[in-house]
């Protein structure tokens, strides 16, 4: 008879125990990490999980993938050159949380959940971008800008590293 009521509980807390993991355990994905703040402190999670307590924890995630934000820059808007000429430009940059406990951090405070939306990513972002593609293109003529496409991108893209690293960012590329 104890045997039986031995198994009995153990049966009884093995099933407390599932149903509170299904409850309050977050797990991070390769495209999502997990940001728990509250009681014990922040803790990053970029693969694994969390228990996480509605009463105790705040959960935000942050998205992981790559994001394209569109830039483009036309008629009295354009970018003026060296040479105080006007140039019509798009440029796409690509962009994503740097993989790191620091980086995910940044990005949930500087950003939190417009992390998921290019559009409200694209619109807190968006300043930089112009002002980097402005700035950058200030030292070069119209005719270095179309022969040394190259440089120029390398330079807005050294122009870019640090502000996007404000929001926990790095750029992976951009394209003009």
């Amino acid at each position: 008879m104890t045997w039986f009521v031995t198994i009995v509980v153990l049966l009884i807390v093995l099933i407390l125990g599932i149903l509170f993991l299904n409850r309050y355990y977050r797990k991070a994905s390769q495209s999502v990490a997990l940001v728990r703040t509250g009681a014990g402190g922040r803790r990053v999670v970029l693969d694994g999980g969390v228990i996480a307590l509605p009463f105790l924890h705040r959960v935000a995630e942050v998205n992981m993938r790559t994001s394209r934000l569109e830039i483009e820059r036309l008629g009295p808007k354009s970018i003026i050159t060296r040479d105080r000429l006007r140039v019509d430009v798009g440029a796409e940059f690509y962009v994503r949380v740097e993989a790191s406990e620091k980086g995910v951090a940044t990005a949930a405070q500087a950003l939190g959940s417009q992390t998921f939306r290019a559009e409200d990513l694209a619109e807190t972002l968006e300043g930089k971008l112009e002002d980097a593609l402005l700035s950058v293109a200030s030292g070069y003529t119209m005719d270095e800008l179309q022969d040394d496409r190259g440089r120029y991108v390398a330079q807005v893209t050294e122009a870019l590293a640090p502000n996007l690293a404000f929001n926990g960012r790095v750029l992976e590329s951009v394209s003009l």
